[in-house]
């Protein structure tokens, strides 16, 4: 519709230039008049020998950005032919892979004849996740707007955007030694000696249930099953990627970056659980350093989060009975003085099996 009232509005341009040419006589509008009548011609053949090389390539950056951090975009265009062109729309469809949301913008540039054009489009990220961009068509519309050419592509540029959590190295400290010891007075109060490091001779002060009663009876002196201590244990962390329309997922994110940053920066090993959507079950990750901690976050990324009902905490207590304590980070309700909270109703919890 909107080509054909570009033809009608320049085929009246023609004939009022024709009358005043008639009316006055006038070579000037003579001129004007071969060429209104030769450039739509050259604009439509232009079109078409700019499509016929032209090319596409997108990119973004390669390093992993954080949420609200500025990042470009960058197109570049090369016209293989001497035609310019002014109104080149690159389709865009951006998208964000974690969450699931994408939207449409349409880009306009134009292009110079022979050469490359290079566009740099800024982007802010409202929320983490997989960044996305993909062009799957360019359309080049004559000076005129007479003729419109689509060229079919398939050009997509990612960029994983991490979350920006605050700094709460103290608080992640205090809740890491709490969810330790009681993980380890929970495994002694139930007897489980799997975590015995070696034996040793009897020292006033130990506990009973501590005694290898067979062995000291063999030696005839009591001998003491010698656990592993505190700074040997770690602490399981639940991360629920559960989502709802109120963008819970945002907020346990932001808080979980910023606990697991605070047990990293203090050298405080811990093991992340979370259910990915990809293999429809339960994935764990060891964390002892920043790298991993980076690794995971990818991992996290590249897979989805999911609404409706939580399955992490469940699915980790059916598979791990006598895990004892662990850190639960999700969506806490009610007032608890011992929750760390973030945004978004996000918290982090210390829970207790049984």
């Amino acid at each position: 519709m909107k080509r054909v009232r570009n033809i009608l509005r320049y085929i009246i341009i023609i004939i009022l230039d024709i009358f005043v040419m008639i009316v006055f006589h006038s070579y000037i509008n003579f001129i004007l008049l071969v060429g209104l009548i030769l450039f739509p011609i050259y604009s439509i053949i232009g079109v078409r020998k700019a499509a016929e090389g032209l090319s596409l390539k997108v990119e973004a950056p390669v390093e992993a950005m954080c949420r609200g951090e500025e990042f470009d975009v960058r197109f570049t265009v090369h016209n293989d032919s001497w035609f310019p062109l002014v109104n080149v729309n690159l389709n865009l469809e951006f998208s964000n892979a974690f969450y699931g949301k994408t939207g449409g913008h349409v880009l306009n540039i134009p292009v110079r004849a022979g050469k490359e054009t290079k566009v740099t489009y800024p982007i802010v990220m409202e929320y983490c996740g997989r960044f996305l961009v993909e062009v799957n068509e360019i359309s080049l519309v004559d000076i005129l707007g007479m003729q419109e050419r689509r060229i079919p592509v398939h050009e997509l540029a990612e960029c994983l955007v991490f979350p920006n959590g605050a700094e709460r190295n103290n608080e992640a400290g205090r809740i890491y030694l709490r969810g330790v010891s009681e993980a380890v007075e929970s495994k002694e109060k139930g007897y489980d000696f799997s975590d015995i490091s070696g034996i040793r001779e009897y020292i006033p002060g130990d506990k009973l249930q501590n005694i290898h009663w067979k062995l000291s009876v063999k030696k005839d002196d009591l001998m003491v099953k010698e656990r592993v201590s505190v700074s040997a244990m770690q602490l399981n962390v639940l991360v629920d990627l559960s989502n709802n329309e109120e963008m819970s997922a945002e907020g346990v994110l932001e808080l979980a970056d910023s606990i697991t940053k605070g047990f990293v920066v203090q050298n405080l090993p811990f093991t992340v659980y979370y259910y990915s959507t990809n293999t429809g079950g339960l994935n764990n990750c060891y964390i002892g350093n920043e790298i991993e901690r980076k690794q995971w976050l990818e991992m996290v990324l590249y897979d989805r989060c999911y609404m409706g009902e939580a399955l992490t905490e469940d699915l980790f207590i059916r598979q791990n009975p006598g895990a004892g304590s662990y850190l639960y980070i999700g969506v806490v309700e009610g007032g608890n003085e011992d929750v760390i909270y973030g945004d978004r109703k996000a918290g982090a919890l210390l829970k207790t099996q049984g």
